[in-house]
C-alpha cells in the first residue's frame, strides 16, 4: 500500500515540474529577402550619334543650293549623316530631309511631329527615295524660325505619324536617350544654322 502512495506521489510531483516549465521561446523570424534590383529600362535605340555627328553648312556653287547637315566627324554636307536641309536662293524657303525611313514608303504622304521642349510642331512631308542610301527620306518644308529655335534647345525629337519617336537630337552627348531609334547632335547647329541662313537669304 506505501509502495502504491509513493508512486502517484512522484507521479504528482512530474506533472508540476512539466506544467511550471516555461515553454520554448520561438525562434527568430526570418529576415525578409531584400527585393530584386529594377531591369533597366529596355532601349529602342539602333544607333546613337551624339559624340560623332556636329552640323555644317555649305553655300555651294550654282546650280547646287545651299546646304546645311548633319554630318559624321570629318565627313561631308554632301553625304549628310541622316538629316540635312536644302534652300532656294531665290525665296528663302528651306526644304528639310529627315534619312533612315522605310524605302517601302517612297512615294506615301505623312504627318510627323517635331518636339521642341514644351512645344510641338506638325510636319507635313512625303516620302522619297533616296538613291544614295537605299532608303527613304521625309521631306517637308521648314520654316527660318523653327530652325532658330531647334538652334537655341538642347534637345529636339522628330516622331513618326505613328507616334514612335524615331530621331532625337541633343546638345550633350551623355544625355540618356532610350526611346528613339537614332540619336545624334546639336553641336554647331547655332552657328551652321545662322551662316545658312544668309546662304539662303534672297540676293
Amino acid at each position: 500500500m506505501m509502495k502504491r502512495y509513493a508512486l502517484l506521489a512522484a507521479a504528482a510531483l512530474l506533472a508540476s515540474a512539466c506544467a511550471s516549465t516555461p515553454a520554448a521561446a520561438p525562434g527568430p523570424s526570418a529576415e525578409p529577402e531584400p527585393a530584386a534590383p529594377a531591369a533597366p529600362a529596355a532601349s529602342s535605340v539602333l544607333e546613337n550619334m551624339a559624340a560623332t555627328t556636329h552640323w555644317a553648312a555649305d553655300e555651294r556653287l550654282l546650280p547646287q543650293d545651299p546646304i546645311l547637315a548633319l554630318v559624321k566627324t570629318g565627313g561631308s554636307v554632301n553625304a549628310p549623316a541622316g538629316l540635312s536641309m536644302t534652300c532656294n536662293p531665290d525665296n528663302g524657303r528651306i526644304t528639310a530631309r529627315l534619312g533612315k525611313q522605310p524605302a517601302s514608303k517612297a512615294g506615301q504622304e505623312a504627318t510627323y511631329t517635331l518636339r521642341l521642349g514644351a512645344a510641338a510642331e506638325k510636319l507635313d512631308g512625303r516620302f522619297v527615295a533616296s538613291p544614295r542610301t537605299g532608303d527613304a527620306d521625309f521631306v517637308f518644308p521648314l520654316e527660318s524660325v523653327t530652325l532658330r529655335t531647334m538652334a537655341q534647345l538642347d534637345t529636339v525629337s522628330f516622331v513618326t505619324d505613328a507616334g514612335d519617336v524615331q530621331w532625337t537630337l541633343v546638345r550633350d552627348p551623355n544625355t540618356a536617350v532610350t526611346n528613339a531609334k537614332y540619336v545624334a547632335s546639336l553641336k554647331d547647329l547655332n552657328s551652321a544654322s545662322q551662316n545658312y541662313l544668309v546662304f539662303c537669304n534672297p540676293k
